[in-house]
């Protein structure tokens, strides 16, 4: 069993000048590397993204928004808002890697083998329109991939279990599969941080309520409060909901010391991770998107979890805490789901 990765150049063309920004090149040579100096390196195929197209990207986005982003790149390099630039090369770079999302999804249908997607620009807050559900930015983000490969999942007919423990909300990814009551969308991020988004009761729109499922968790929460999600709430739906593929928003920027966030996860969150989606490696189709991690997470953390993945690392069980919204969410699966 192989892991395919998908890393290519072009991202570097995606930069601020000043190399000021958290979003910078290095972040994928980092992460690159972690991988390069872990076991999982002898199980991976390393593949470079395919030319760039409008398809793979009009999947998640609206054609209004790409002619946005195609008018802002003629400018070069500027802000388009106080938190998310862009450049000339930002939206070929993106396109690029959209269309290695359509790749990833095709040839993890047809082979079962997991595939890895490290992209810039991000990611995750980019929604059908840009901005999504509120945010008063884009958070450096222009194109949402996890959304890509879901929207190319559901257009086979597939059911989609879409997972993001960034510990920012993937409010761009709930944007896009709102509606869609065959994408369970499961959110674990931190509390009262950017975007502001993600509360109990966000819970999907007509016909898909309680598919959207968030997980709010307090600052400084670490491996207790991400185990008692697995445990309590992504392993029960999986089971109740049996989806036919899967979509990970992959984020490190939990891990202790992570310059954004307040949490305090290690190794052995990531590790839960991996385990929990190893049973479906080789049985279910697996994208996995790159999305944030600024701090040692982005090596310590993205190398535990691909080991555990590909069966090369043992997390072991650990203590469970509850978070203060966890009454809610257990009263969410409970009317939705019949779980609990």
């Amino acid at each position: 069993m192989k892991l395919h990765i998908v890393y290519d150049e072009i991202h570097r063309l995606h930069a601020d000048p000043s190399g000021r920004h958290p979003s910078d090149p290095w972040r994928l040579e980092r992460a690159l590397s972690a991988l390069k100096a872990s076991r999982v390196w002898e199980l991976a195929e390393l593949h470079r993204a395919p030319a760039p197209s409008d398809e793979a990207l009009l999947l998640a986005h609206e054609p209004e928004y790409l002619r946005m982003l195609e008018e802002e790149s003629r400018h070069g390099f500027h802000y388009i808002d106080r938190d998310t630039y862009i450049t000339e090369h930002s939206l070929t770079a993106g396109k690029a890697f959209a269309s290695a999302t359509l790749q990833a999804v095709q040839s993890s249908l047809e082979s079962r083998e997991p595939w890895f997607v490290m992209p810039r620009p991000g990611g995750h807050h980019a929604g059908r329109k840009g901005w999504a559900m509120g945010a008063p930015t884009l958070g450096f983000c222009l194109v949402n991939y996890a959304g890509i490969a879901a929207k190319a999942f559901l257009r086979r007919g597939l059911r989609v279990l879409a997972l993001d423990f960034d510990a920012h909300h993937g409010n761009g990814t709930q944007d896009i599969l709102w509606q869609d009551a065959r994408a369970v969308h499961i959110d674990i991020h931190e509390d009262g941080i950017y975007p502001g988004s993600g509360e109990v009761g966000d819970w999907g729109g007509e016909g898909a309520e309680g598919t959207k499922v968030n997980v709010p968790l307090p600052p400084f929460s670490g491996d207790r409060e991400m185990r008692w999600a697995v445990r309590n709430v992504v392993e029960p739906i999986i089971e109740a909901f049996r989806p036919e593929a899967f979509v990970i928003s992959a984020g490190f920027d939990a891990f202790v010391g992570d310059p954004l966030t307040h949490m305090r996860a290690t190794e052995s969150s990531f590790e839960l991770f991996g385990e929990l989606l190893r049973p479906f490696v080789g049985s279910r189709p697996l994208v996995i998107v790159l999305e944030g991690g600024y701090g040692q997470g982005l090596q310590k953390g993205l190398a535990a979890f691909f080991e555990s993945l590909m069966g090369l690392r043992e997390g072991g069980e650990g203590e469970e805490r509850e978070p203060p919204h966890g009454r809610d969410v257990r009263e969410l699966l409970a009317r939705f789901w019949g779980i609990g």
